[in-house]
């Protein structure tokens, strides 16, 4: 048995250097759960690594990030092109260069379930998704709740999701999502404002 403990306590800290695992996750859901109630909106920079099985250097780009409760959202690239992409309610609005496009996420599983994960995410409700085994970790100054689907339909396109929450103020700092071809995308949010004042037409879609 104490074999066993040690194993276990060593793979632990292999999969996530630098944290242990938490056994009650109780007060952490409280808590994470309480702020993202009183959290209604948030603007940040991010930077995105993507990660592609057949290369060896990432790719990485910059861009602004805007969120409103309840499903509002606006991630604009600037940074090594420009690219936009909005999420208002159900639906979901790219422009990419030159070319727009408007998609319903009641016709498109697969942006409802990716727009979905983002904002449960940001919002704090992922811990009680159905479609997924979590598992919540903590270092010195953050969180790391491990996200594994138990959907067939997401484990066809996510193997993990790992999002990162900063102790101080429960604020998501990074979501990482590893593809099941082994690709990867991790999103780091920094400049955090949370509850600023976001007007409505950064989300509007004509």
């Amino acid at each position: 048995m104490a074999l066993m403990i040690v194993f276990v306590s060593l793979n632990t800290q292999a999969q996530h250097p630098g944290y242990t695992q938490l056994t009650d996750l109780t007060k952490f859901k409280q808590q994470f759960a309480e702020v993202a109630q009183k959290t209604n909106s948030i603007k940040s920079d991010f930077t995105q690594e993507k990660s592609l099985s057949m290369l060896s250097d990432k790719i990485t780009s910059k861009g602004k990030f805007w969120y409103h409760k309840p499903d509002m959202l606006r991630m604009e690239y600037s940074q090594p092109f420009s690219y936009l992409m909005i999420l208002n309610k159900d639906n979901v609005y790219i422009k990419d260069g030159q070319k727009e496009n408007k998609v319903s996420t009641r016709s498109n599983k697969v942006f409802k379930q990716i727009n979905k994960i983002v904002v449960d995410c940001i919002q704090g409700t992922a811990l009680n998704s159905g479609d997924f085994k979590s598992a919540v970790y903590e270092s010195k100054g953050n969180y790391l709740v491990a996200l594994s689907p138990i959907n067939k339909q997401l484990s066809e396109f996510f193997k993990t999701i790992e999002i990162t929450i900063d102790k101080k103020d429960y604020s998501v700092s990074t979501i990482q999502m590893l593809e099941s071809s082994g690709d990867s995308t991790t999103l780091h949010f920094t400049n955090k404002e949370i509850n600023a004042t976001i007007p409505d037409a950064l989300f509007a879609i004509k």
